[in-house]
């Protein structure tokens, strides 16, 4: 497996971290300025325009990922302890190791992003017209809870995932990333902040488990 050497991604480190904090929040705030137009926006779009990306959008959804992902851990788990055939338990173990690394990699940021948005409550674009762009409403239904975009988190770790694995397309991968969280914001259900926290989560998720699987020695650059 080769990927950049760097462990985190823009050259974050510890030593520039207060920078980037304030970066990233300097961002944000410029993006809470146009949350209210860019909803506005869309909203008056043809559905021609929007037809694309409700398919589009459905590459968030993470069963895809996991499900495939769990099924190829668990039975590449069993093939790496069988007793023979030493090439089938090699590739077993291949199977094991890049199931679990992906299924970790989106798993734990998108458990991360559903307890921060839930306990938030920020209301979504459907409740923009009565409540604007900063009401809140913590552990409520699906309408609230829009901080940080679960779909936009589990999108932008998967991509870090499989660059790692496979860097020559990383390229495909961060289009086909950028297509989904966009799509987010054309369907209707995020504010263009709520897709930048998901950026920021599942890309610095995704390093972090990372990270973890090549301190542990179970993955390499």
């Amino acid at each position: 497996m080769k990927n950049e050497k760097s462990l985190w991604p823009f050259g974050f480190n510890r030593s520039n971290s207060p920078y980037f904090i304030g970066a990233a929040i300097l961002v944000l705030g410029l993006l809470l300025l146009i949350d209210g137009f860019v909803t506005l926006g869309v909203d008056g779009l043809p559905e021609q325009i929007i037809a694309p990306f409700k398919i589009i959008t459905r590459a968030g959804n993470s069963d895809w990922i996991l499900i495939p992902t769990l099924l190829g851990t668990i039975i590449g788990l069993i093939g790496s302890k069988l007793k023979t055939f030493s090439k089938i338990k090699q590739k077993a173990h291949l199977v094991f190791i890049y199931s679990i690394f992906i299924f970790s990699s989106v798993a734990i940021p998108g458990i991360v992003a559903n307890l921060i948005k839930r306990s938030l409550g920020r209301a979504r674009p459907v409740n923009f017209e009565e409540y604007g762009i900063l009401y809140f409403q913590p552990f409520s239904d699906w309408t609230f809870q829009s901080f940080p975009s679960g779909d936009t988190t589990t999108i932008f770790a998967l991509f870090v995932a499989l660059t790692f694995l496979l860097p020559k397309f990383k390229w495909i991968f961060l289009v086909g990333a950028i297509l989904v969280a966009l799509s987010r914001i054309m369907v209707g259900v995020h504010f263009p902040t709520d897709i930048f926290g998901g950026f920021i989560l599942g890309t610095f998720g995704a390093y972090a488990v990372r990270n973890f699987f090549m301190k542990k020695g179970w993955i390499s650059h």
